[in-house]
């Protein structure tokens, strides 16, 4: 008698494909885009990050700005709870 037995293999996810990534310096942008994203279904990802612009002079102090990075997929990306 033959048994096979297969082994648990973990299921990778692969990214969605990537339509395009923007850089954003506005919060009003980034919920445009995201507004658009929910309206078409589709999927996307936001990256917040600081930057800091230098300023010149001895007593100029330095000036962070907020920046986003956005990049939307060509489909919803599959969730924790989506994957049972």
């Amino acid at each position: 008698m033959t048994v096979d037995v297969a082994e648990a293999t973990p299921e990778v996810q692969a990214e969605p494909s990537i339509l395009y990534t923007v850089y954003l310096s506005s919060a009003e942008e980034l919920i445009e885009h995201i507004r658009a994203a929910d309206v078409l279904n589709l999927g996307f990802r936001v990256e917040s990050y600081l930057v800091t612009a230098e300023v010149t002079g001895e007593d100029a102090p330095e000036s962070t700005q907020t920046e986003f990075e956005f990049t939307l997929f060509a489909e919803q990306p599959a969730r924790e709870d989506d994957r049972d």
